[in-house]
């Protein structure tokens, strides 16, 4: 299975404000430089959507920027990847308008796919945001 990039971008986002040390939201440039160049953009829209969810909270303005709303070590890996991936079809017989496929009725790969996407988002389900940090969190850039 693939994620998006942006759920990647995502995850990654969390892990770098957790790395953080307290103080002022860090704004959205220092954020794209830090994580490789970055668009600003792509990062304004990944940013709103971990604020949908309540992980980050953002401030306007002079001096505004992300910081970390949520304890990442309650945030299970899984469930935020399900969240940020939506409903994503992994093949054409999973799209909701039920695609083309001619073996829709007759073919079982839909079901072991399923059940594969299923253990994966299990196996992610057993580890928190806060398990993907390097023991020193300062080993972040």
């Amino acid at each position: 299975m693939r994620l998006l990039a942006s759920t990647d971008l995502a995850l990654r986002v969390l892990m770098y404000l957790a790395a953080q040390p307290p103080g002022p939201p860090v704004n959205v440039e220092t954020l794209a430089a830090a994580l490789g160049g970055q668009s600003r953009n792509h990062l304004h829209k990944i940013v709103q959507d971990l604020g949908a969810l309540g992980m980050v909270r953002t401030m306007r303005g002079a001096g505004g920027g992300v910081l970390l709303a949520a304890p990442l070590d309650q945030v299970r890996v899984g469930e935020l990847v399900r969240q940020l991936e939506g409903d994503q079809p992994i093949v054409e017989c999973f799209r909701a308008d039920g695609c083309c496929c001619t073996l829709i009725g007759n073919c079982r790969l839909s079901g072991f796919i399923h059940t594969a996407r299923e253990e994966f988002y299990r196996s992610l389900d057993r580890h928190s945001v806060a398990d993907c940090l390097p023991a020193r969190r300062s080993a972040l850039p």
